[in-house]
């Protein structure tokens, strides 16, 4: 209908124009009337025009409005005005009587609260609806696992590892001396080897979801996934330091045979530091390069004064006497300085870890899940397994000095 509408009126248009072309300079009275009646169709058109657009839009609104449907399918939303209360249940009606239909319709009666009237929470929602749920993990305290990366590592292709280390005190009898010539030389008598045989242990660890967990929870999946692996790493460090030797336990650095001991004589605990970690380069061709300390043994030393008050290892806002800035962790007598509660407060470890201390490795971390593990597939669950073989090769254990710091307490 508009198109017919428009063609109408650009014929009508197109008629005044060609009337007004064909009059002279002084038109007639009788041309003048007709050239009028032309111009009243075409305005008469454009009137037509704009009562079609004006109905069109309203017809527009009024759809836009209950396309999704009425509120009230959709919460129990009550109307705030009359005027949204009479779209509210008339609005479908109004479409239609817009599109020509004829019908009548009546809305209910609007009930208007009082002006004073507080506004309160419904009674009828749904549980957590008021809730945020926000799904980061709070995770505790972890262990730094650092203590394995001090060491050198090497991958094997066996399960156990034979290897020959000299004895610390090498000559069991004699000496090399000055001899008079002719005079008769003196014997050596060597010292037998050792041989040292370290086995790989397996670290492995076993947990399970359910199907729906791992669909619909992939976050917290995820976190398991990770907590899994943090915990076998955790593992390894622990034998790699603590392990005694004991089933498929590994033999740990502070309890191998042949490591070096020094007990704190006095209560200047920077100074008994120093004079352990000498020890290594006095037994061995090999210097220290770390320390492993527990948190509550390295906190005196970070917080230590001088005489003076002033902090030695630098200040809460500055570096030592105000020189350079705040460590984190400042390293004791310029050594690597790893602070863990793997090792048990009064004991350290101070030694030339890189050198004198291996971690075998055969493969790497392993990750494998199934549903068929015990009764997995009947109770729709999944095992993961993460696991490990690992050993530690010890060449020089005098490279190695356990440390009892209560000694001079």
């Amino acid at each position: 209908m508009t198109k017919s509408l428009y063609s109408r009126r650009d014929e009508a248009y197109q008629a005044a124009k060609s009337l007004h072309s064909q009059f002279d300079e002084a038109p007639t009275t009788e041309q003048l009337t007709e050239l009028k009646s032309a111009l009243d169709v075409v305005e008469e058109l454009d009137d037509q025009i704009a009562a079609v657009r004006a109905k069109n839009s309203s017809e527009a609104r009024l759809r836009g409005l209950f396309q999704e449907g009425h509120p009230e399918e959709s919460g129990n939303l009550k109307a705030a005005s009359l005027g949204e209360h009479f779209v509210k249940h008339a609005g479908e009606v109004l479409v239609k009587q817009g599109s020509g239909v004829q019908m009548d319709h009546s809305t209910p009666e609007f009930s208007v609260k009082a002006a004073n009237d507080p506004l309160t929470t419904p009674a009828n929602l749904v549980e957590g609806w008021g809730t945020t749920y926000n799904r980061t993990i709070v995770n505790q305290r972890r262990e730094e696992l650092i203590t394995q990366d001090l060491m050198g590592t090497a991958n094997v292709t066996t399960s156990t590892v034979k290897y020959i280390v000299e004895k610390l005190n090498r000559i069991r009898e004699g000496a090399a001396a000055a001899v008079a010539e002719g005079a008769l030389k003196p014997y050596i008598r060597y010292d037998n080897f050792d041989v040292i045989t370290d086995s790989l242990a397996k670290v492995a660890a076993l947990t399970k979801l359910s199907d729906e967990m791992i669909e619909d929870f992939s976050f917290v999946t995820d976190w398991i996934n990770g907590q899994l692996l943090y915990d076998l790493s955790l593992t390894e460090e622990q034998q790699l330091l603590n392990g005694n030797g004991a089933g498929s336990n590994l033999t740990g650095l502070l309890n191998r045979s042949g490591i070096q001991t020094h007990k704190a004589a006095s209560a200047n605990i920077f100074d008994e530091l120093f004079i352990a970690q000498a020890k290594v380069r006095q037994a061995t061709p090999l210097s220290a390069d770390a320390y492993v300390i527990n948190e509550l043994d390295y906190q005196p030393l970070r917080l230590a004064k001088d005489a003076n008050g002033q902090y030695v290892a630098g200040g809460p806002f500055m570096g030592q006497y105000g020189v350079g800035g705040i460590l984190v962790q400042p390293p004791l007598w310029a050594k690597k300085t790893v602070v863990t509660n793997l090792v048990p407060q009064g004991t350290a470890l101070a030694g030339a870890f890189k050198q004198g201390a291996i971690v075998l490795r055969k493969g790497g971390v392993r990750v494998d899940s199934t549903n068929t593990n015990d009764r997995d597939f009947e109770h729709n669950l999944v095992t993961l397994r993460a696991e490990e073989r690992l050993g530690l090769m010890v060449p020089l254990p005098a490279a190695f000095v356990k440390i009892d710091l209560t000694g001079g307490a």
